[in-house]
């Protein structure tokens, strides 16, 4: 079993998928790479993409249901990629305006890449103190973020999640250097894949670089 936590296969949410067919060629290539388990992800950044949960959610269903009628071997669960920077981002997670990681208490946060915020940790920590834990999306991404601190982020309880495309060098040597790096020093929790159109998964040479495959606790996520 092979779960990918971070994906942008919905169709026409977001940059992700175009359209169902584009959504349908990424599973299927998800598939030839050995994944069982999809958490769809698609992007939430104020002002950029703001879809409701509610059309999310019965684009989802469309999807569902195409990859039903085709009979493929995937399941498929919904979650979203949140950016950090909705200044009322706690209460709307509170109130359920937003979808976590299959309906968990588990949220994939997405930081800015080249500005560092104004206390990372401390965004985190009152995530934590809402009752939210936090996987850190694409950590190798983060021009601004130390090893330090990805540590102290792991230790409040939370987690880490690098893209397979950095882990084999398919997206900079930069994003290569560190994230190999981090999994030196055994900080990762999730390899994704981070599908766009434009991006294929790359799980299956990631995680041949782990001796568990997996390298996933899917308990986290209800996911059986």
């Amino acid at each position: 079993m092979i779960l990918d936590i971070h994906s942008h296969i919905i169709p026409n949410v977001d940059d992700g998928s175009r359209n169902i067919e584009d959504s349908i060629k990424m599973i299927e290539h998800s598939i030839s790479q050995g994944v069982t388990h999809i958490i769809c992800t698609p992007h939430q950044i104020h002002h950029r993409y703001e879809k409701s949960k509610e059309e999310i959610i019965e684009r989802f269903n469309e999807l569902n249901k195409e990859v039903e009628k085709r009979n493929l071997p995937i399941n498929l669960y919904l979650g979203s990629e949140i950016h950090y920077h909705f200044k009322d981002l706690n209460e709307r997670l509170i109130k359920g305006e937003f979808l976590t990681l299959n309906n968990s208490k588990i949220i994939l946060l997405e930081f800015s890449y080249t500005t560092r915020p104004s206390d990372p940790l401390e965004i985190i920590y009152n995530l934590n103190c809402d009752g939210f834990k936090v996987v850190l999306a694409h950590v190798e991404r983060y021009k601004w973020i130390t090893i330090e601190e990805i540590k102290t982020i792991k230790e409040m309880g939370n987690y880490i999640q690098v893209n397979a495309d950095s882990l084999i060098g398919k997206h900079g040597l930069s994003h290569y250097l560190f994230a190999n790096k981090i999994k030196r020093k055994n900080l990762i929790d999730y390899v994704a894949s981070d599908m766009h159109y434009f991006r294929e998964s790359n799980l299956s040479k990631a995680l041949a670089k782990f001796k568990d495959k997996s390298s996933i606790n899917v308990d986290r996520f209800k996911i059986c």
